[in-house]
């Protein structure tokens, strides 16, 4: 669900430069729309990808197929249908979990050709007429019942706008918080631009000059640009003095990382597994910063984070944008006296603040280096700490598959008991989840495809 989030930056900012204000150049503000326009498209491929054991582009494939043909089907029974990017998310989700059902399917000999992965489109478009059909009979009924509850959420003011605010924060570690954000961000509302042309979502309206966009953005700007800096400064300040100076460095590039660019996984990951508590409190203030801006009547929007960058590109389409600053200012002190006394008054284990092991996870790492056929690699070779990641997880023949999201290594193992937590620790992770059977998912952050490719390869050399 990230990889189409992650395509709005480029496209906001063609979008943005290109219009009259700036350099008022039509055709790049359109390249720029094209990308808003096939959002759609876009979700449908990157949750085949993303869903796909092994991201394959035979499973992007199937996703487009199968949300063309489901869009073709349903529209011939409901012609009036706009299920917006929910299309999208439920053909690229079919396409891939198809694609795990079927890559290495084997056909009759005369059929062999239409076999392996050359079949997933095949069933992925015959699924997508089913759907099609199916969705017909009570996709009116299902979307008059979320119209309802997104009006509510829309109309119901402060109280609204805190739910969705509480939410959108709260739902992370579940990964589920990008659903309520397509219904926010690019399905609810409308506004028709002077050209005639019908846009929808509080997102898509704002950059088409709807006036009244932008609420439900623009409380996330105080506590991703402020507030989650205050967080960091908080967790420096309560660290054990001799761990102060590494988790300084730590906190402020991930803090650094959230004021410009509105990436906060580094940041929230720091203390989300680790002091959970922190986490509800975190996603009770991001409520309340919601309501704050509305209060003083701020709307500002982004392409794809709340951060000093989509600051200064939507400055001109904001409502009183320069009234963040103070109250961006006032939840940076509100964030670090916070999480300072509760970090303190009940003892969270946050970084810097961790019962002291050294050298545990090393000597476990010593007593793993026995995994069968695994080859080694010197300390300075690149793929040295892959090699090192592969033996905290228990060796590779404890690892069944591997992938990854947007900031976590997901790994399907045979024991979850020989995943070594602490040796994982301190290798850079930020924190891990290994209490589901068979599967663990270590925490590492917007580099996890660079490690996670690594350690795809250390496994291939190692056959």
């Amino acid at each position: 669900m990230m990889l189409p989030i992650a395509t709005l930056p480029i496209a906001g900012i063609l979008l943005r430069i290109g219009r009259p204000d700036l350099l008022n150049i039509a055709f790049i503000s359109q390249c720029g729309g094209a990308v808003f326009d096939f959002l759609p498209v876009i979700f449908a491929i990157s949750a085949a990808i993303g869903f796909a054991d092994d991201n394959h582009g035979t499973a992007a494939l199937a996703g487009f197929i199968g949300y063309a043909v489901f869009m073709k089907g349903i529209t011939a029974l409901l012609p009036d249908v706009n299920m917006g990017v929910f299309s999208g998310i439920i053909m690229g989700t079919v396409a891939g979990l198809l694609y795990n059902r079927f890559k290495n399917i084997s056909l009759p000999a005369f059929l062999s050709f239409f076999g392996g992965r050359r079949f997933v489109p095949i069933i992925t478009g015959f699924a997508a007429i089913i759907l099609a059909y199916v969705f017909s009979k009570f996709w009116g009924i299902v979307s008059r019942a979320v119209t309802e509850a997104g009006n509510w959420i829309v109309i119901s003011g402060d109280i609204g706008l805190f739910v969705f605010g509480f939410l959108n924060r709260l739902l992370i570690p579940l990964g589920l918080q990008h659903i309520i954000n397509s219904l926010v961000w690019f399905q609810f509302g409308e506004f028709t631009t002077a050209s005639g042309n019908a846009v929808t979502g509080d997102l898509w309206r704002y950059y088409a000059g709807d006036p009244t966009a932008g609420s439900f953005m623009a409380g996330f700007f105080p506590v991703m640009m402020f507030g989650l800096a205050g967080c960091a400064l908080a967790m420096v300040y309560t660290a054990e003095p001799k761990k102060r100076k590494a988790i300084a460095g730590i906190m402020f590039c991930a803090a650094l990382t959230s004021f410009l660019t509105g990436v906060t996984e580094p940041l929230e990951f720091s203390f989300m597994f680790l002091a959970f508590p922190l986490y509800v409190v975190h996603s009770f203030l991001t409520g309340m910063s919601m309501v704050i801006m509305n209060v003083l009547n701020v709307k500002l929007g982004f392409t794809f984070a709340a951060s000093l960058f989509d600051y200064i590109l939507g400055f001109k389409f904001a409502t009183n944008p320069i009234r963040l600053i103070p109250a961006g200012v006032a939840y940076f002190f509100l964030y670090f006296f916070i999480f300072t006394f509760a970090i303190r008054h009940w003892n969270l284990k946050t970084p810097g603040r961790e019962d002291d092991d050294s050298g545990a996870g090393e000597e476990k790492i010593q007593e793993q280096k026995t995994s069968i056929g695994l080859k080694e690699y010197a300390p300075d070779d690149p793929l040295y700490k892959a090699s090192q990641y592969i033996l905290a997880l228990g060796g590779k023949e404890n690892i069944i598959s591997i992938g990854n999201c947007a900031t976590r290594m997901r790994i399907e193992v045979v024991d979850n008991k020989a995943v070594n937590e602490t040796a994982i620790k301190k290798l850079g992770a930020r924190g891990i989840l290994n209490n589901i059977k068979g599967m663990t998912q270590v925490i590492i952050g917007t580099e996890v495809e660079i490690i996670t490719d690594k350690v795809k390869k250390v496994l291939e050399e190692s056959k």
